[in-house]
C-alpha cells in the first residue's frame, strides 16, 4: 500500500524537499538511498493527476538511480507506468503557490503542487534487472563544468561567481537534480586546467546556430575508471535549450560513469 504523507511532520518533508532541490552548486554527502526519490509537477491532488504524476516519478527515478537514460523506450515500461504506484513507498504534496490565496475562480484541484515520490528499493531494483541494466550506488564524483559560451562576437566561460551565468548555472542545478551528480564551476580567472581538488571536468562548448535554430553543445570527459583504457568520450545536441544542453551533459556524463556506455540517441557519442 503506497503512504500519502500529506500531513507528514516538517523535518520529514523537508527531507524529501532537499533530496530534490538542494542546490547542486553547493557540496553534499552522497548517500544511495537518496537517488530513491523523485518530484515532478502536477494540478491538484486527485486521483487521476496523481496516477500521471506517479508514472511521471517513475520515469524519472529510473535513470536517477542507474544512471541509465536509455530506458524509457523498453516495451516493459509501458506496463511498469500503469502499475508505477506499485514501485512507491510513500508519496507527499508541497504547494507550489504556499502562501497566496486561492483565486475566485481556482479551487484545490487545479493548483500546482510538487509531487515528492519515495521509492521502494528492492522493486525498483528488481525493474532496473528487468530492464537490462541495475542501481549505480557507488559514491559519485562531482563535476566540474568548464564551458566555453560562444554567441556571435561573443565568447566567454562560465564561472561560479558572474551574475551573467546565474540562469545557466541554476539550469546546471536542475540538471543535477534530475541525475544524482553534483556539479561545481570554476572561479573567475583561474586555468582550465588547473581543476579543483578531487572534481573531474567535464568541458563543454556552447554555441549558438541560426541554422539549427537553438544551441549546439558538445561535450567531453575522460573516461579513466579502473578496468578499461583511459579514453575521452564526445557527444553532441543541436538546436536545443541551454536546459536541454546541460541535461544532455549530465545524463551523457551518467551513462559513462555508470557503465552504462555511451551516450546514446542525439547525444552522438564519438570517442577520442
Amino acid at each position: 500500500m503506497v503512504r500519502n504523507f500529506a500531513y507528514a511532520t516538517s523535518w520529514q518533508l523537508l527531507a524529501l524537499l532537499l533530496i530534490a532541490t538542494f542546490p547542486a552548486s553547493q557540496a553534499r554527502a552522497f548517500m544511495p538511498d537518496d537517488v530513491y526519490t523523485s518530484v515532478c509537477v502536477v494540478t491538484g491532488q486527485g486521483p487521476e493527476n496523481r496516477a500521471k504524476g506517479f508514472a511521471d516519478c517513475l520515469d524519472k527515478v529510473l535513470p536517477r538511480v542507474s544512471g541509465n537514460s536509455r530506458l524509457a523506450d523498453s516495451p516493459l515500461m509501458r506496463t511498469a507506468r500503469e502499475h508505477a504506484a506499485d514501485y512507491i513507498e510513500n508519496f507527499t504534496y508541497r504547494d507550489r503557490l504556499a502562501g497566496r490565496p486561492i483565486h475566485d475562480e481556482q479551487g484545490t484541484h487545479d493548483r500546482p503542487f510538487d509531487l515528492i515520490c519515495r521509492f521502494r528499493k528492492e522493486r525498483l531494483d528488481d525493474l532496473l534487472e528487468r530492464l537490462g541494466t541495475r542501481p549505480w550506488l557507488a559514491k559519485r564524483p562531482v563535476l566540474e563544468i568548464l564551458l566555453t559560451v560562444r554567441r556571435g562576437d561573443l565568447s566567454y566561460q562560465v564561472t561560479a561567481g558572474r551574475g551573467r551565468d546565474l540562469a545557466m548555472r541554476e539550469a546546471f542545478t536542475a540538471a543535477s537534480d534530475l541525475t544524482g551528480i553534483d556539479v561545481v564551476f570554476p572561479s573567475e580567472g583561474r586555468l582550465q586546467a588547473d581543476s579543483t581538488a578531487g572534481a573531474i571536468p567535464l568541458s563543454g562548448d556552447l554555441e549558438w546556430n541560426e541554422s539549427a535554430l537553438g544551441w549546439v553543445a558538445t561535450w567531453t570527459l575522460s573516461d579513466q575508471q579502473n578496468g578499461i583504457e583511459p579514453h575521452d568520450v564526445t557527444w553532441q545536441v543541436r538546436g536545443v535549450s541551454f536546459d536541454d544542453a546541460f541535461r544532455a551533459a549530465l545524463q551523457g556524463a551518467a551513462q559513462i560513469l555508470s557503465r552504462n556506455g555511451e551516450p546514446a540517441g542525439a547525444f552522438a557519442p564519438v570517442k577520442q
